[in-house]
């Protein structure tokens, strides 16, 4: 079969409609790198230490973004406008899904010293972390995109703050889909669009229950004014159509990560495994040891889906 071949039978498969489930054959790919070495044979140290990286990266870049809202004396109330901005509802949930990732991450490392076990099913942990991450992924592209398009006003400086909340959050999701082995499931835009229509419900309540924004008007963002909805309404259905397509070129760049580490680690993968008799002679396999199977799962069936 060629590679077109492939990818199509690939992108067909991603449409059966068990793929709007939270399932996955193979969970331990939500606990490794993309780059680790493949089959996933364990949980790694040196990944525990870096989700913790991004978890304090972006816990301190929260904090700091909080405490910048009003100024560092504003008060309680003035400082309760940071969670009418869908910029910082999205940056907080890169800060709760880095947290909670190094939180399972560790717990994981933790079992697996003990046990030397690979989770065989998908948990519960591990599906709040799909959902998490599927939540991260869209709405920080479309904070970036909607801001430099639509609201962004030249007149005012570019401030370290403002870059993380609107540039850098991007960036980290790419840094993040070239990174993780977790799967993505295009089926899934459902996720994101939930989060987003949960945030445009919520100010819609704001807007009935006469909220404004600090300095007084009555729309959160130009682009998102219930008093107008010539403006609102056609910027939400672009985001009703925007959801699964940006899904699917998520989905798109997570095949690509998936086809360039086959193409550039399968060769070595392969020739640096023993033929399978000489495995059996090693490990002295007969019936009883099938246990020893999850920790050597086969390397196409482990990202084919």
């Amino acid at each position: 079969m060629g590679c077109w071949s492939r990818c199509w039978a690939t992108l067909r498969r991603e449409f059966k409609l068990s793929n709007f489930k939270l399932d996955h054959q193979d969970p331990y790919l939500f606990l490794a790198s993309e780059w680790q070495g493949h089959p996933v044979s364990g949980v790694k140290a040196w990944y525990v230490a870096y989700r913790w990286a991004w978890a304090v990266y972006h816990v301190s870049w929260w904090a700091a973004n909080f405490a910048n809202e009003g100024g560092i004396d504003a008060g309680v109330q003035r400082k309760a406008y940071h969670f009418i901005y869908l910029t910082n509802w999205a940056y907080l949930s890169i800060t709760v899904m880095n947290v909670v990732h190094a939180y399972i991450m560790t717990a994981s490392w933790l079992r697996y010293r003990r046990t030397a076990q690979l989770p065989k099913t998908i948990t519960t942990d591990l599906k709040v972390l799909w959902v998490l991450q599927n939540i991260v992924f869209l709405p920080a592209l479309l904070v970036t995109a909607a801001y430099w398009s639509a609201i962004y006003n030249p007149v005012n400086p570019v401030t370290a703050l403002n870059a993380e909340v609107h540039i850098i959050n991007t960036v980290y999701v790419l840094i993040d889909l070239w990174t993780v082995a977790s799967p993505l499931r295009i089926l899934h835009f459902y996720i994101p669009f939930s989060f987003m229509l949960v945030y445009l419900v919520f100010t819609l309540i704001y807007w009935a229950a006469g909220g404004t924004t600090p300095d007084g008007g009555t729309a959160i963002y130009p682009i998102m004014d219930w008093e107008n909805l010539s403006i609102t309404l056609p910027f939400v259905v672009c985001c009703s159509v925007f959801s699964p397509l940006m899904q699917g070129v998520v989905w798109g760049l997570y095949r690509v990560r998936v086809m360039v580490r086959h193409g550039c680690c399968r060769s070595s993968v392969v020739a640096n495994l023993p033929h399978q008799g000489t495995m059996d002679v090693i490990l002295d396999r007969d019936a009883s040891m099938e246990s020893v199977a999850p920790h050597l799962p086969e390397p196409v069936t482990s990202q084919t889906v």
